[in-house]
């Protein structure tokens, strides 16, 4: 079984790149969507994280919210890394389980898509790595109308991450999403070839 781990910084396409994955059968553990569960009322981070931030997070429908989430980690360094240090153990924890049926069922290629991914150590369990990029303009302005954030606040995340370029370098593969979806699967699909052959 070999293991992909996707990566990039924060609106620069990994969900696009994710989906060309899919498309050509290969099996993807999303870490957003690991997180999402294990945060849902009722499951294991779910009182964790509400005994650390406090129930202003909680919706009308019991959920946390994340914008106001969000809001509160990335105003405050100390938090954010409070909030990683809850998360991200639970989170590796049910990854691993993941990964551990992915190779009973003998998978022949997993792609874990992970943003921090470099951030967190994760990709040592990885055969390769892809980072998808862009440029720093047209990713400020992706994040902004994706969240309907103000310009200081797409900042504000984007800057909370490992600069891109350092990525770039510890990555095996490079997708620079800066232009049109027929531009990165090109580069997709060129990069498909020299994983299968590896």
């Amino acid at each position: 079984m070999k293991v992909i781990g996707l990566t990039g910084g924060i609106a620069s396409g990994k969900s696009t790149v994710s989906r060309l994955f899919k498309r050509v059968g290969f099996r993807v553990i999303d870490a957003d969507i690991v997180y999402k569960e294990l945060s849902k009322p009722g499951n294991l981070l779910y009182n964790k994280i509400i005994r650390e931030f406090s129930s202003a997070i909680v919706g009308s429908d019991y959920a946390i919210d994340w914008k106001k989430l969000s809001a509160i980690v990335f105003a405050d360094e100390a938090k954010r890394l409070r909030l990683n240090e809850i998360t991200h153990p639970e989170v590796k924890r049910a990854i691993d389980e993941q990964l551990k049926k992915c190779a009973v069922s003998q998978e022949p290629f997993v792609v874990l898509e992970i943003p921090l991914l470099f951030e967190t150590g994760y990709q040592s369990v990885c055969d390769m790595t892809v980072v998808v990029t862009l440029d720093q303009p047209t990713q400020i302005r992706r994040l902004m109308d994706r969240d309907h954030l103000d310009k200081e606040m797409a900042i504000q995340k984007i800057t909370a991450q490992m600069p891109l370029e350092k990525k770039i370098k510890m990555a095996n593969f490079v997708i620079d999403n800066s232009s049109d979806l027929m531009k990165t699967e090109k580069q997709f699909y060129d990069i498909l070839q020299k994983i299968r052959s590896v």
